[in-house]
């Protein structure tokens, strides 16, 4: 039979624990977005909450937003002005990160000419 023994003293363990701060800001604010293109509707949600949307343009072609009027936070309002089921928005410490979630919404970025 083993055993083993961890020692641990405290001169080997970390003082302290550094946490990168999140960005993007937990409150909610009063945002005003109209119906716009998703990518002027997104810029403009950056602009104003100074949180950063990660995602591909792509995503963006051809969209147009659903305009956002209310108290959000910035994950609140960006799902909102996507206004889509298929793209999913996920906190990062570096912004919002928008996903496809479908087979359909990650091949519509698939193009010939960008191979």
């Amino acid at each position: 039979m083993m055993t083993c023994v961890l020692v641990l003293n405290s001169s080997g363990m970390a003082g302290t624990v550094t946490r990168t701060r999140n960005i993007c800001p937990i409150q909610k604010t009063n945002l005003q977005i109209r119906t716009t293109t998703l990518a002027a509707a997104v810029a403009e949600l950056a602009r104003k909450t100074k949180c950063p949307v990660l995602m591909d343009d792509l995503l963006l072609q051809g969209g147009s937003s659903t305009a956002v009027r209310g108290f959000y936070t910035p994950r609140e309002a960006l799902i909102r002005l996507l206004g889509n089921a298929e793209l999913d928005v996920i906190e990062t410490v570096q912004g919002l990160a928008v996903m496809p979630l479908t087979y359909r919404a990650a091949h519509r970025m698939d193009d010939a000419s960008r191979m």
